[in-house]
């Protein structure tokens, strides 16, 4: 049951994603041939306001098929020659008819590039609008984890850190490492800095700067890490006991759901700056299978201990994941969103549209460069489920 409850939270994301695009495009009066939900043949399919809505078989993934998009886009470039003409004179597209002139004035390669723009730009951005509005939900429901110190060790080295020592009320909000600087926001910031950066630490017996707020003052001081036996990495002597604050009123959970939207974009681009680094193996990315795998072992986990904690832990995923969804789309890689909204931007800039064939070449080729990179991500969470090493 988890699985499923898995696939559809999934299906749901990607869904809201291509709304986005679907809206804004029928806003611009931008044609579209079908609006699906999943991929592969169609199980379920009508037109309705001349747009075909389709559910299909395979649950992930799914299309705003524009005309005028090119074919990675999943859309028709406006090639008259192959569509079929009813007796009225309208271009028909399985059911879907256009006038001729509505085609050239309307089409998505037609219209202005800030237009293109903002129909690329609004996927992207119903993926953010999802999680912060349930990130609203999540903060109003269990409040926030403030990284608020609760107790600081006796003749640790937070207690001797230098110029002054860290102390019981303080709230950390930045650490900083010869060559990594880190502004936190929360505690899991705090947690994943350190998590992160552990051995970096322990090797190069590195200080550790600590901006902390005291009151109405920010202040800084130097704390160096110590190993610690029983959980085998860098401590610093200090803990977090019931640091979940709960929001007074309606804009103290706005502040808290921008921070803890804030925290999974930053979250996304970590690891992608990662895995650029090399700090993070490819082998480390989970595509559609092992994100469903995950999630369904977090919703069972979570279940087990009550209907209200899968809920929370649900959400959370959507949150994640959406954000996650909005990030890489943004990145101008032709084929996604982002490499279209640059293409706008350029034609905005030159005053006239790129040569069409180049940029459809640029979007195919890269679409089958994801879809091979998918394929082995594909194939690496099936090996990883059948070995066990997915879920640890």
């Amino acid at each position: 049951m988890s699985i499923v409850i898995a696939i559809l939270v999934l299906g749901l994301i990607i869904t809201v994603h291509e709304l986005g695009h679907f809206f804004m495009a029928k806003l611009f009066k931008v044609p579209v041939r079908e609006f699906s939900i999943g991929m592969g043949p169609r199980l379920v399919s009508k037109v309705i306001n001349n747009t075909r809505y389709s559910l299909k078989v395979l649950p992930f993934g799914g299309s705003c098929a524009m005309i005028g998009e090119d074919a990675a886009g999943s859309g028709d470039m406006i090639e008259y020659d192959d569509i079929k003409i009813d007796e009225n004179g309208l271009y028909d597209f399985e059911g879907v008819k256009y006038s001729k002139e509505d085609l050239d004035k309307y089409n998505f390669q037609a219209i202005s590039p800030v237009k293109k723009f903002l129909i690329c730009l609004a996927g992207p951005s119903m993926n953010f609008l999802l999680a912060f509005l349930l990130a609203f939900v999540l903060v109003s429901r269990i409040g926030f984890d403030v990284p608020v110190i609760s107790n600081v060790s006796e003749g640790s080295a937070a207690a001797n850190a230098k110029p002054m020592s860290l102390e019981k009320g303080d709230e950390i909000v930045g650490l900083e490492l010869p060559d990594e600087k880190e502004s936190i926001i929360c505690y899991r910031d705090l947690a994943v800095f350190m998590q992160l950066n552990n051995d970096d630490i322990l090797k190069n017996n590195y200080p550790l700067a600590v901006t902390f707020k005291r009151e109405s003052d920010t202040l800084k001081t130097v704390v160096y890490p110590t190993f610690d036996e029983t959980y085998n990495k860098a401590m610093i002597g200090i803990s977090f006991e019931n640091m979940y604050q709960m929001p007074k009123n309606f804009f103290d959970t706005c502040k808290f759901a921008a921070k803890e939207f804030y925290f999974y974009i930053k979250t996304t681009i970590m690891s992608l700056r990662m895995l650029i680094r090399g700090k993070l193996g490819a082998n480390q990315i989970s595509g559609p299978v092992g994100t469903v795998a995950v999630m369904g072992s977090a919703i069972n986990e979570a279940s087990a201990v009550s209907l209200s904690s899968m809920i929370y832990t649900l959400l959370t995923l959507i949150v994640l994941i959406s954000a996650n969804l909005g990030v890489m789309n943004l990145l101008p890689i032709p084929a996604l969103d982002g490499g279209r909204i640059v293409f706008a931007a350029i034609e905005m800039i030159i005053g006239k549209p790129l040569n069409k064939d180049v940029e459809g070449f640029a979007n195919t080729i890269t679409m089958l460069l994801l879809l091979i990179f998918m394929i082995w991500i594909f194939g690496m969470d099936i090996y990883k489920l059948l070995s066990g090493s997915l879920l640890g």
